[in-house]
C-alpha cells in the first residue's frame, strides 16, 4: 500500500487555458499553473455514486482530490474546468476515448475512438481580460461581462431545476436569459439582474446573440469540436466531444 501511495501521489504541473488572467490567487492560480495527479479507484467511485452526481458535486470532489493546491475548483472558469476534466481523463485512463455516436447523415450508430491528445488547446491572449467590455453592434450600448465559473453554471442549473419543479416541463424555459443576465456586469450602467433580464428580452436579437457569443466563445480554451468519419456512409461530420460519466 505504501508503494502504491507513492506511485499515485506523483503530481505534474499543467497550465490552464486562462493562464490565470482571471484569478487573484484566492480563487485560482495567478500564473495559471496547477499540479494534478491521475485518478485512483476512489475517485472513480465518486463518479459511481448517484447522490454526488445528482447534486453536481462529483466533478468538484474529483478536482479537489486530484489537485495539489487548495483552490475551490467550482471557482475556476468553466473553460479551465473542461480542460482539466479532459486532461485528468487522459492521464488517468489513456488519451484514447471510446464513444458511441449516431451519424448525422445516415442516422446509424457506431463506435469510434477519439484521441484526446489531438484536441486543440488555445491559451488566453495577452490582450484579452481580465476586464471584459464591449459595445453592442445594433443599439451601440456599452456593456461589461464575465466568463462563467463552475459555481455560476451550477447556479444556473439549480435555477432551471427549480423552475421545472415549480411550473413543470411545459413552462417557458428562461434559463438562457437568466444565465446571460447573471454573467453581465452591466449594460449602459444597468446592473440589477432583474432589470437586465427585462432589458435582454427587449434588445434586438442581434445584440443578445452578440453578448452570448462573447460569453461563450472567448479566444481560448479546448476546441471540443471533433471531426468524425462514419464507417457506414463514409460521410464526415462534426460532433461536440461527448462528456459522459
Amino acid at each position: 500500500m505504501e508503494g502504491l501511495k507513492n506511485t499515485s501521489a506523483v503530481y505534474e504541473e499543467i497550465e490552464l487555458p486562462s493562464r490565470g488572467r482571471f484569478y487573484n490567487g484566492q480563487n485560482g492560480p495567478v500564473n495559471g499553473i496547477i499540479s494534478v495527479r491521475p485518478m485512483t479507484g476512489e475517485e472513480e467511485q465518486i463518479l459511481a455514486t448517484p447522490r454526488f452526481v445528482k447534486k453536481g458535486q462529483a466533478i468538484n470532489m474529483i478536482f479537489q482530490r486530484c489537485m495539489k493546491e487548495q483552490y475551490r475548483p467550482e471557482q475556476f472558469l468553466t473553460i479551465d474546468r473542461t480542460y482539466l476534466l479532459i486532461y485528468l481523463r487522459g492521464i488517468s485512463y489513456t488519451p484514447s476515448y471510446d464513444v458511441e455516436i449516431k451519424c448525422a447523415e445516415c442516422d446509424k450508430k457506431f463506435s469510434t475512438t477519439i484521441d484526446l491528445n489531438e484536441l486543440n488547446v488555445e491559451t488566453c491572449p495577452d490582450d484579452f481580460g481580465p476586464t471584459l467590455q464591449d459595445v453592442l453592434p445594433t443599439s451601440k450600448l456599452p456593456f461589461s461581462y464575465r466568463l462563467a465559473t463552475g459555481q455560476e453554471e451550477q447556479e444556473i442549473q439549480d435555477y432551471r431545476d427549480r423552475r421545472i419543479k415549480t411550473f413543470g416541463d411545459n413552462t417557458l424555459d428562461d434559463s438562457l436569459i437568466y444565465r446571460t443576465a447573471l454573467l453581465l456586469d452591466h449594460i449602459d450602467g444597468i446592473n440589477m439582474k432583474s432589470e437586465l433580464q427585462v432589458l435582454l428580452k427587449n434588445l434586438p436579437i442581434n445584440d443578445v446573440s452578440y453578448i452570448r457569443n462573447c460569453m461563450n466563445e472567448p479566444p481560448f480554451g479546448v476546441d471540443t469540436n471533433v471531426e468524425i468519419l462514419c464507417p457506414n456512409c463514409l460521410q464526415d461530420f462534426e460532433i461536440d466531444l461527448p462528456l459522459e460519466s
